[in-house]
């Protein structure tokens, strides 16, 4: 299945983050890092019909509130309009 999002929006797939240390330790959810990061799937264009400066496998930082999550075959996706990406880590 191919989705590719309208506007000024980015598909991300979240990094799950860590449960257990190397060691072992359980990390109860509370302690965790709440650091949201993923790794771009797809992105839409802007109102210009230009590109968007991401390209999908591209890892990123994002932030914000107005994120929608929904679940595709067992995966996690979460759709983030374009202004809410902080930082492309390369």
């Amino acid at each position: 299945m191919k989705i590719v999002p309208i506007g000024e929006r980015v598909l991300i797939k979240p990094i799950k983050k860590e449960e257990v240390t190397k060691s072992g330790i359980y990390i109860p959810e509370s302690a965790r890092e709440t650091r949201k990061e993923g790794t771009v799937v797809a992105a839409g264009r802007r109102d210009d019909g230009s590109d968007l400066p991401l390209k999908p496998g591209d890892h990123v930082l994002y932030g914000g509130y107005s994120s929608d999550t929904f679940e595709i075959d067992s995966e996690t996706y979460v759709f983030v309009p374009f202004k809410d990406i902080l930082a492309k880590i390369e």
